[in-house]
């Protein structure tokens, strides 16, 4: 067995040198071939985007609050269940209360974001 892997070593270490194998770099694309061009302001956008403001904060604070309560209920359940009293069901509670609050404020922003705030006669007046 020692015999063709000393055969291996021997073959591995007396090749000739791989540079001439190498391929050279990729060459340069012909869209950058001259540099960078500014677009012509005939074909800028001039039309400035609006994003109309909505509900995610207040979907955020509302699913994050019910997720955390209802897994942090749903942990100091699963602890309780079980048969070994002695120990603390801290760790669960607040574990499941963080998962459900990321979990639910995450599901209600989504869904708060999808709502659009009524204008106000505030909102118009200093518009205007």
């Amino acid at each position: 067995m020692t015999g063709p892997l000393l055969v291996l070593c021997m073959l591995l270490l007396g090749a000739q040198s791989v540079s001439a194998q190498r391929l050279g770099g990729p060459a340069a694309s012909e869209l950058f071939a001259y540099g960078a061009r500014r677009t012509p302001a005939a074909s800028q956008d001039t039309v400035f985007k609006v994003v109309e403001p909505t509900h995610w904060k207040l979907g955020l604070v509302l699913g994050a609050s019910a997720g955390g309560l209802a897994l942090g209920y749903l942990g100091y359940g699963f602890c309780h269940g079980d048969s070994e009293i002695d120990h603390s069901c801290f760790g669960p509670t607040v574990g499941g209360a963080i998962l459900g609050a990321a979990v639910g404020g995450t599901i209600g922003a989504l869904i708060g974001g999808a709502f659009r705030k009524q204008e106000t006669a505030d909102t118009v007046a200093i518009v205007q």
